[in-house]
């Protein structure tokens, strides 16, 4: 009997012990998957912040360096600097010119050189004065070929005794327009680390740093000060990435001007890290790879160090355990969704206050200077073409962000929507080579017109720029179902990719280098305050959207 009993204890013994191993190794199994999982989903959004914040500073990059070369272009062209370079009147455009350009951002000085490189005219703020002598005399470091007094503006990266680190320099030619000869040039020079970082200080994401390479693959930026100045092909920076062909394919795939992200491990004190490169372009050139790079440990550290607690703690709480990783996971997606909101509201703001007021400016004027020209001066007739289409293309851009953050409540009145799509396509430019056909149908119903129409031009413009410069065409029917009218707007353009197909409606998700990401989604808002729906599908490409009646 004692026997028995024994054998029984020791029966219920093992198989109790027999549930705690099983169940330690289910909860260790479904941590690792769980924890996997997490790592994952959090790099991913992790990339796409990166590469929001790498365009939006890229294009403040680009916009800053083109603004430096229209003042100096104006400067080359005032009639002071077309009769000498070095009179008085001229060395206090050139001033003012200075003080603009600091504006803009901070500038280390303004020489103005005659055709052999003398220097006839300086602004600085504390630089000793380099008048009378020659640039080549002041410093051997700095390489301008005769040649570049008769370019296009050149943006170049030097060493110069100014600073002990490269500097940006940009040269722009004076030419004489009676004799179309150069006279001279003008050379800007600004501290690298100075100028780039501060566009990174803009957006304060925990955990990055920034890295800048020039044209030549001569590292600007680096976490490395030593390598600061040294070419990425160098044999001690490549034996740093350890000599990884995937990491230099990445860094020319930039250079040629794409966007690129990969996550590679260098041998450093950092590790791995996830590293977005763009490729920063100045009048259609591209000048520099800008890279935001984030050490993974500092994404890691946090969940490595919740989870490694949990397991102590909860090891035979499975479902427990699942849901704090949840709630973390939940936590951390909020976060990176708070992070896209400031991007937007410093995007918006920006947009909203520093470019619409001088955007209408630049537009009346170029109005003022057509009439003006009357079509006499075919050079300027075609300046101003380019200048109100550019107009136009912001002008889209600054529409999409501001409908996506106005919330004005819905004005619901009866409207006909054949009327309301034709009145999205008469405010469009439609190529030759795309037809649109409406629906030969009509119905009534109660919508708010303007935030509809807006919908049926971005619908109708997506449709438009995917079949670009090929023959196609654009079908638009309507068809009743129960309750519901149904609007689709079907294109001839390629197939939507799948992975986009799922994203296609998600805020700031864009395939096009200068897409703001906010069209569809300001779409998906509308017409869910609707309460329709709007979806997409592929082969042939159509998206329809679903209204009440």
């Amino acid at each position: 009997m004692l026997a028995a009993v024994n054998k029984k204890k020791w029966t219920w013994y093992g198989i109790i012990f027999a549930i705690i191993i099983s169940l330690v190794i289910a909860t260790i199994q479904i941590y690792s998957i769980e924890e996997e999982s997490i790592k994952t989903s959090i790099i991913e959004n992790q990339i796409e912040i990166q590469e929001i914040i790498a365009k939006s500073i890229s294009k403040n990059i680009t916009s800053e360096m083109e603004l430096i070369i229209f003042e100096l272009e104006n400067l080359a062209k005032s009639s002071e600097l077309q009769k000498d370079i070095g009179t008085v009147e001229s060395n206090r455009l050139i001033a003012q010119t200075f003080i603009r350009l600091n504006s803009i951002s901070p500038t280390a000085q303004i020489l103005a050189l005659d055709e052999d490189f003398t220097v006839l005219s300086q602004a600085s703020k504390t630089y000793n004065s380099f008048v009378g002598a020659k640039v080549k005399g002041l410093s051997e470091l700095i390489d301008l070929e005769k040649n570049d007094l008769d370019s296009e503006p050149k943006i170049l990266s030097i060493n110069t005794l100014l600073f002990d680190e490269p500097e940006i320099a940009i040269t722009f030619p004076i030419i004489n327009e009676e004799t179309n000869k150069p006279a001279g040039m003008f050379l800007v020079t600004l501290a690298s680390s100075e100028f780039f970082k501060r566009h990174g200080n803009i957006y304060d994401i925990e955990s990055q740093f920034l890295t800048v390479t020039d044209e030549n693959y001569v590292l600007l930026i680096h976490p490395n000060n030593k390598n600061i100045g040294k070419n990425f092909f160098d044999e001690e920076i490549q034996q740093a990435n350890g000599n990884d062909p995937l990491v230099n394919y990445h860094i020319q795939n930039v250079l040629e001007g794409n966007l690129s992200t990969m996550i590679f491990t260098a041998n450093d004190n950092i590790g791995e890290r996830i590293n977005t490169g763009i490729p920063v372009t100045v009048n259609g050139k591209n000048e520099f790879m800008f890279g935001v790079v984030t050490p993974t440990q500092s994404i890691n550290k946090e969940i490595d160090e919740i989870i490694f607690i949990t397991k102590i703690q909860s090891v035979f709480l499975l479902l427990s355990t699942i849901v704090v990783l949840l709630a973390f996971l939940v936590k951390r997606s909020q976060s990176f969704k708070k992070e896209k909101l400031t991007v937007i509201g410093q995007l918006s703001s920006n947009i909203a206050h520093d470019i619409r007021n001088p955007l209408g400016t630049i537009k009346n004027a170029g109005v003022i200077i057509e009439k003006e020209n009357n079509d006499s001066n075919k050079i300027i007739s075609r300046e101003i073409n380019r200048i109100n289409l550019s107009v136009r293309r912001i002008s889209h851009q600054i529409e999409e962000v501001l409908n996506y953050v106005r919330t004005t409540p819905l004005i619901l009145k009866p409207h006909s929507i054949n009327q309301t799509i034709q009145e999205a396509i008469d405010t469009l430019t439609v190529p030759e080579n795309i037809t649109i056909s409406t629906p030969k149908n009509d119905v009534t119903i109660k919508f708010d017109h303007d935030k509809i129409l807006i919908v049926f031009v971005n619908i109708i413009l997506n449709a438009i720029q995917s079949i670009g410069d090929t023959k196609g065409e654009i079908n638009i029917n309507m068809h009743k179902t129960g309750s519901h009218i149904t609007i689709e707007f079907e294109n001839s353009g390629p197939n939507i990719p799948s992975k986009d197909l799922k994203r296609i409606f998600d805020t700031l998700f864009t395939t096009k280098l200068e897409g703001t990401g906010l069209g569809l989604s300001s779409c998906k808002n509308i017409v869910e305050q609707h309460k329709g729906e709007i979806f997409a599908t592929t082969n042939p490409v159509k998206f329809s959207i679903r209204l009440p009646k």
